[in-house]
C-alpha cells in the first residue's frame, strides 16, 4: 500500500533548502572538475565558452543579469564554481 499526501512548507523554509541543494551540488562538481580545461578563474572569452554561448550573448548577459564577477583594475574574471552556482539558481 502506498500513501501519497501533499506537504506545503513554509516559502522561506523552500527556498533556503533550494539554496542548500544548489550548493551541496555545486559543490560536488566543483570537486568533480578539478581536471577541466577550464580554469577556476577565466576572462570573459573563456567564460562564454565555458557557458557555450557567443561572446556578444554573454556581454549582454553580463548588462542584464546577475553573473557573479571580480573586477580587478578594468579587467573581468570569473570564478567557475561561482559561475557554475549561478547556471543552477537559473534553473525552473
Amino acid at each position: 500500500m502506498q500513501a501519497n499526501f501533499n506537504l506545503e512548507l513554509p516559502k522561506e523554509f523552500e527556498q533556503q533548502l533550494q539554496q542548500q541543494v544548489i550548493n551541496v551540488v555545486t559543490n560536488t562538481i566543483g570537486s568533480l572538475n578539478t581536471d577541466s580545461k577550464y580554469p577556476e578563474y577565466m576572462d570573459k572569452s573563456m567564460c562564454s565558452s565555458y557557458l557555450n554561448i557567443s561572446r556578444s550573448t554573454f556581454d549582454k548577459w553580463l548588462k542584464t543579469e546577475n553573473i557573479p564577477v571580480v573586477l580587478i583594475n578594468g579587467s573581468y574574471r570569473f570564478k567557475r564554481s561561482e559561475i557554475d552556482k549561478w547556471m543552477l539558481s537559473k534553473q525552473k
